[in-house]
């Protein structure tokens, strides 16, 4: 016990230390300096993004993708894979914050989510590729977070729900209902290197009656290992180019730093605030989306027909859980 308390209380500052002594390597060794130059719009995104990606459960990727693939005109899965190794950093760093402080979480549906989410995620990467174009999986995704957004604001809005990980028993159906949503959570993620913890989030809050003081951190920490076995995974099949680990080098003192204080301020500030951070983050994020694409009449049908479907499916899970609120 004497061993095990210091470093239970420094083990963020360890894994930061750490984090840096490799960031280093990569930068002197791999990519240079000049990268981190060249990326310096990247850089500061992810100030925004690993703040509010672990704040909320959208994830740092929510910021890095459109980034990489409007700004910097990258192929989609490129910036998928660059996501997912960015996360395996900031979420990590979340993750030992959330650890350190003793937040509550659900261990017992992170743990199905990571396996039946990594098999989707594995099956979507070796056999089903991303449908969309660049656009049209922004528009789609984009439309996807604002009813979702919309859709835990309004459920939740009158609603006190007690801060506990026990409120709803996971019995057979209602588990396997959570597995097959996980699993099609993981393929999504394959395509934009996040979106599995927006699923879980979702699934917690609308079906298990979790608080989003619960919901946030088991989602990011849900997020943090899927990115960490994707980063393997795609490490040992060779997607991670030198323009990934240029990104790496321009990002991860950066995510490391900004993606614990997201966590640890939105818990800190209770359910409600996270609603209204999460609602404004997706309608921000949508308007953007809208200016961009909507002059094309394919792209606004798109986004109408996201978000009604996505609001029937969002209220036929929270209608599962019939429980009213204590």
């Amino acid at each position: 016990m004497f061993l095990q308390r210091p470093l239970y209380k420094d083990a963020l500052h360890l894994f930061r230390f750490f984090c840096l002594i490799l960031w280093l390597l990569l930068t002197v060794y791999i990519t240079g300096f000049a990268g981190i130059a060249e990326n310096y719009i990247l850089s500061f995104a992810m100030m925004a993004g690993a703040f509010v990606g672990s704040a909320t459960p959208v994830g740092g990727g929510v910021v890095a993708f459109p980034v990489l693939t409007f700004i910097k005109q990258i192929p989609a899965k490129e910036a998928a894979v660059f996501c997912l190794a960015m996360q395996s950093f900031g979420m990590s760093a979340s993750s030992l914050a959330i650890f350190t402080h003793k937040l509550p979480v659900d261990k017992f549906l992170i743990t199905w989510c990571v396996i039946t989410s990594f098999l989707g995620y594995l099956l979507a990467l070796f056999y089903i590729p991303n449908p969309f174009s660049s656009a049209g999986l922004k528009v789609f995704f984009s439309s996807f977070w604002l009813a979702f957004g919309a859709a835990i604001f309004l459920v939740r809005r009158k609603q006190t729900i007690r801060r506990t990980v026990a409120l709803t028993r996971v019995n057979g159906w209602r588990l396997l209902l959570f597995i097959a949503i996980c699993f099609a959570g993981g393929i999504v993620t394959s395509w934009i290197g996040n979106g599995i913890d927006v699923v879980f989030f979702c699934v917690l809050i609308l079906m298990f009656s979790r608080t989003e003081s619960v919901a946030t951190p088991s989602a990011v920490i849900v997020m943090a290992l899927i990115s960490l076995l994707a980063t393997v995974l795609n490490i040992s099949a060779g997607n991670v180019n030198m323009q990934t680990l240029t990104y790496l080098s321009a990002t991860i003192p950066v995510v490391i730093i900004f993606a614990p204080l997201g966590i640890l301020f939105s818990v800190r500030h209770g359910d409600a605030f996270i609603r209204k951070l999460l609602l404004a983050l997706v309608i921000i994020q949508y308007l953007f989306t809208a200016v961009a694409f909507f002059r094309q009449l394919d792209y606004l049908l798109l986004s109408m027909l996201v978000i009604a479907l996505s609001f029937i499916l969002l209220f036929a899970i929270g209608c599962i859980d019939k429980r009213k609120a204590v």
